[in-house]
């Protein structure tokens, strides 16, 4: 070391100090909390804060890729049993079939339920954790660990999780869609917001229920559990559009930091916007479709599952008997006009949706016939009162004659076959 300084009289100490870091070894400052008078400059501390975001971020990605194997439940809380297996695939701990190993993860397994009945901020009886109480979990393994210093032992669990995952998972960033669809959100600003309250209530009175304290200080978000309800009741999920994992999926990658605490994440009514963009560009993948065309299929989607045989008049029944009334009206009527405008254009083309083509709970009773009658030139191709967003055509010549449009409400008898 004596050398290399001796080459190099006026090198920046600060360097060193990052160099060193990059090792894998870290100094006492960047191991105790971040303190501006223990740094040389405030670089070094920005330098400091952006690696524990990173490292954070980095954490938040791990811990979502094993809580979403159990996705049925709640993709924001990770089983025992799925941070066990991510301690084996790290490497961490033994996963061979040994008996040695075995005896491992039963006494990590003991260790982690203890933790959770005596952790005080988890209410949870099924043995789930949250990041936060995943990242203080992590803390208590390296206080176990018998080093003398606790954070560097920590630093050194989390450098091994992260450099030996198995399969890093990614966030698909969606900022370019999102600008595009900015006009659109703009419009349905009113009835998105009616519908994010309604359902963010509901997360909050539950939340209330099992801590006044965290639920006043709490922004306003959906829960996963009444976010999975929304999808449900508005054909998002009902009919097969998208399958429960690839929703868990979205709702993962819609969460942002809290202001208040960075180690919550939560869905407010900016992510549910994000929420809606993500959706709309997973029922619809082609790249053929501008971003904003998505997003109104997808408003077109819920409006078709949502309505009744008249929506004109209006009537909830069947699939929404307990949802709000007005709330759907609202998004009901707001569609409806707004689509008029636009003189009923099928936003996604000749998409077919399986899931809703195939649900015979909103087919037409009617309607035993499967056969469709191509329009004539210069009419507008309708649809039955099938729910599908699939335009039937016979030739090419039909597609460039006549726009494509949908009928604004579904028809009462089926169209003869030809």
């Amino acid at each position: 070391m004596e050398a290399i300084n001796a080459s190099a009289p006026e090198q920046d100490p600060t360097a060193t100090r990052r160099r060193s870091s990059g090792n894998g070894s870290h100094t006492p400052e960047e191991r105790s909390p971040l303190s501006k008078h223990k740094y040389d400059s405030p670089f070094d501390l920005s330098l400091a804060a952006a690696r524990k975001r990173s490292q954070q971020e980095k954490l938040w990605e791990m811990f979502a890729t094993y809580a979403l194997q159990m996705s049925s439940d709640d993709p924001t809380r990770m089983r025992v049993y799925n941070v066990i297996k991510l301690l084996q695939d790290c490497g961490v701990i033994d996963n061979s079939h040994s008996e040695e190993a075995k005896m491992i993860e039963k006494e990590v397994a003991t260790v982690c339920e203890s933790f959770l009945k005596a952790h005080a901020s988890e209410r949870d009886v099924t043995k789930r954790m949250d990041f936060t109480v995943f990242l203080a979990l992590l803390m208590h393994f390296a206080q176990m660990s018998g080093d003398q210093d606790p954070t560097r032992a920590y630093d050194s669990l989390v450098r091994t999780c992260l450099e030996k995952q198995q399969k890093p998972r990614h966030r698909v960033p969606v900022v370019k869609e999102i600008q595009d669809c900015k006009r659109v959100l703009h419009t349905f600003e009113e009835p998105l917001t009616r519908l994010f309250t309604f359902y963010a209530t509901q997360t909050h009175t539950r939340l209330e229920k099992l801590d006044k304290k965290m639920a006043q200080r709490s922004p306003s978000y959906i829960a996963y559990a009444e976010c999975l309800t929304f999808a449900r009741r508005y054909g998002i999920l009902a009919h097969g559009v998208l399958t429960t994992t690839e929703f868990a999926t979205i709702y993962i990658d819609s969460l942002a930091k809290v202001p208040e605490d960075e180690y919550q994440r939560v869905l407010t009514f900016g992510c549910f916007c994000e929420l809606m963009v993500r959706v709309a560009r997973k029922i619809c993948p082609s790249d053929a479709v501008p971003p904003d065309k998505k997003l109104k299929g997808l408003f077109q989607l819920m409006w078709l599952a949502s309505s009744s045989t008249s929506p004109r008049s209006l009537k909830i029944t069947d699939v929404l008997k307990t949802d709000h009334v007005d709330v759907t009206k609202h998004f009901l009527i707001h569609f409806e006009k707004f689509w008029r405008k636009e003189n009923y254009e099928n936003y996604v083309g000749d998409r077919t949706l399986s899931g809703l083509d195939s649900d015979p709970g909103l087919q037409d009773p009617a309607d035993n016939s499967t056969t469709h009658v191509a329009p004539t030139v210069g009419q507008p191709k309708r649809m039955s009162r099938r729910l599908s967003l699939c335009v039937q055509t016979t030739s090419s010549s039909d597609q460039k004659d006549a726009p494509k449009t949908l009928q604004r409400r579904f028809t009462i008898q089926s169209t003869p076959p030809a």
